[in-house]
């Protein structure tokens, strides 16, 4: 069941940012949702699933684009290997942590898209490069207290609701 809300997620994050995130826009700049979903499997997952689920949600992502395939493979590959090993270092229990880590990783994330895409040939700006990265970076951080507590509270008490009674 659980996997299946996973997908149902995933599913959400590629639909929403071009329908009510349009709406929701700070100046043409939308949540990365993929990557905010990314971020919190890498949180709750060891950092070699991270990035495997890092890997899987690149390619459809790839493939629901259909522009420069690869690209987000390698990016949300990338910010679930960071995620998972900044979550090694840092406690899982504090939001105003959690909010930190989500807008570092998503800068890091944005800056490795903006330089394949400078890499590809589109032709940014220094500037609207920058207001990319870090509007995208600011609109994830918001989005972590109102959806962070749902994904952390999942796992946390599925993990302890299937635990034996004597590891209690």
């Amino acid at each position: 069941m659980r996997y299946l809300l996973m997908a149902l997620m995933l599913l959400l994050s590629l639909i929403l940012p071009g329908t009510a995130f349009y709406f929701w826009s700070w100046g043409d700049i939308k949540p990365d949702l993929i990557m905010l979903f990314i971020i919190y499997m890498a949180l709750h997952h060891r950092p070699l699933s991270g990035a495997l689920w890092g890997l899987g949600a690149g390619i459809i992502e790839d493939l629901y684009i259909g522009r420069h395939f690869g690209m987000y493979s390698l990016t949300l590959a990338v910010v679930a290997l960071l995620t998972g090993w900044l979550a090694q270092r840092w406690n899982r229990e504090n939001l105003p942590l959690i909010i930190l880590i989500v807008f570092l990783v998503t800068f890091m994330g944005q800056l490795v898209i903006v330089f394949l895409n400078l890499g590809a040939g589109t032709g940014w700006t220094f500037y609207a490069a920058l207001r990319l990265v870090g509007g995208v970076s600011l609109y994830n951080a918001v989005l972590v207290p109102i959806t962070y507590p749902w994904i952390h509270r999942s796992f946390v008490k599925g993990w302890l609701k299937y635990r034996p009674k004597y590891e209690r």
